[in-house]
């Protein structure tokens, strides 16, 4: 027998039900005792970072269609939430924080993406919505205070309509899901996830700080899938990250350049850095941290980071010495440095004209990078680039008008070879390739190429 025949059986006992404490009983024992059972099946295929993790559990994601498929299935995702947590404490490994992989994966597969219910509730069981409406008018509910009604909306038939019991209920799952032992593919996964479908239906989303400081710094892909949640901490909630720049200037490196997750480092370097309160000296180092790694990475980063440099450059005029630089006197906004820091400075410029870049990579601090005092060179270099499109971003850095163009992300080889391979050539103008078979003459005499 199928899955979504066992699901349907069991939701026919659940229809015998009326009343809301009858129908949750029934339904512990039957749906949800199958996707108990479910969950503890062994993974089709081992868990990775390029699989979607749908693939490795069909059970769990035949379940989850199956119920997405149902025309009125709202009450019974409210059902589902509620029990979910004690999916998360069957079949435990050695360590006490560690689950069967099995069950998270399929835990994960079965409820990520599921949000809160829309404000029009539709039920499969109509008797919820009658008993809703004669609990909400007794003089027992009536009677009660403020505390008291609240806690009788996560206790009653009540949590199926109320918004604030969906949130607790979802925050009680995930929160426990973020304190387990998951197979290291499936946190990458869960951090792709987290910032979209999972924070913003959360009671207080502060409470993922602790796991995504963690992740950020591990460093690696693992940091980068965890930085915009952290982001989003910061920019919505206040969390403090002393060292978040530092730690995002870490992140740049060319293996970074080279991974598939690239895409979603470059939209929040870029979103990190648009603040005119980033101090001149960050700026200066991501700019030069940026070009040199897009020297040593795919030809398609280029199209990010030319555009990238010349945006944040004109957000930051401070560093526009790193393309044009007169003297080797320093500006007057290093007199803030006071004397022995001006004296740095003016050494260090010293140095940069008698051809010493002062710019070190493996430096992992922006502000002791020195890059305020270095210079973009590497855009001399990007001028004879096999690519035609890379010299003419270059050459844009000579212009003064404001760069408004939308940053690309997304650019791949196979991308510029179908673009120029579909570009249409006018007629008028013939490709520099363009190559005619000489005619041969037969009363030349051999011997003229003869030496």
């Amino acid at each position: 027998m199928s899955v979504e025949v066992r699901i349907e059986k069991a939701l026919r006992e659940c229809d015998k039900a009326r009343d809301y404490r009858a129908l949750q009983a029934v339904f512990r024992q039957s749906v949800f005792a199958i996707c108990q059972e479910v969950c503890e099946q062994p993974l089709a295929r081992p868990l990775e970072d390029s699989l979607s993790p749908a693939v490795c559990c069909p059970g769990a994601s035949l379940v989850r269609e199956y119920l997405n498929s149902l025309e009125k299935s709202d009450d019974i995702w409210a059902l589902m939430l509620q029990n979910a947590p004690t999916l998360l404490t069957t079949r435990k490994r050695q360590r006490e924080s560690d689950l069967d992989p099995s069950v998270a994966t399929s835990a994960f597969v079965l409820f990520y993406g599921r949000g809160l219910p829309a404000k029009n509730l539709q039920c499969r069981w109509d008797f919820l919505n009658k008993e809703r409406d004669i609990l909400e008018k007794s003089a027992e509910y009536l009677n009660r205070s403020s505390a008291e009604r609240r806690k009788l909306q996560l206790d009653s038939v009540l949590s199926i309509f109320a918004e604030k019991a969906h949130r607790h209920c979802f925050s009680a799952f995930w929160s426990k899901f973020l304190n387990i032992g998951c197979p290291p593919a499936l946190h990458l996964h869960l951090l792709n996830r987290l910032p979209v479908d999972i924070m913003p239906h959360l009671t207080n989303p502060i409470i993922v700080t602790d796991y995504l400081t963690t992740c950020f710094s591990c460093g690696g892909l693992v940091a980068v899938l965890a930085l915009k949640g952290m982001f989003l901490l910061m920019l919505d909630h206040g969390v403090e990250q002393p060292k978040f720049y530092e730690q995002l200037y870490s992140l740049l490196t060319p293996d970074a350049f080279s991974s598939r997750h690239r895409y979603e480092l470059f939209e929040l370097v870029d979103l990190c850095l648009k603040s005119l309160r980033v101090p001149s000296y960050i700026a200066a180092a991501f700019a030069k941290r940026v070009v040199q790694i897009a020297l040593l990475s795919p030809a398609p980063t280029l199209y990010f980071s030319l555009p990238f440099l010349r945006q944040l450059l004109q957000r930051h005029p401070n560093c526009l010495s790193l393309i044009h630089r007169a003297s080797k006197i320093m500006a007057e906004e290093d007199g803030e440095l006071g004397s022995q820091g001006k004296k740095h400075a003016e050494d260090t410029v010293a140095r940069l004209f008698d051809g010493v870049d002062p710019f070190s990579i493996e430096e992992r601090n922006p502000w002791k990078s020195d890059a305020i005092y270095s210079s973009l060179w590497e855009l001399v270099l990007l001028e004879k680039h096999f690519l035609p499109a890379v010299p003419l971003m270059v050459s844009a850095f000579s212009s003064t008008a404001e760069d408004t163009t939308p940053l690309r992300f997304e650019k791949t080889y196979a991308r510029l070879f179908t673009a120029e391979a579909t570009r249409e050539i006018s007629k008028g103008r013939v490709p520099s390739t363009a190559y005619a078979v000489p005619e041969y003459h037969s009363n030349i005499s051999s011997n003229v190429f003869i030496l």
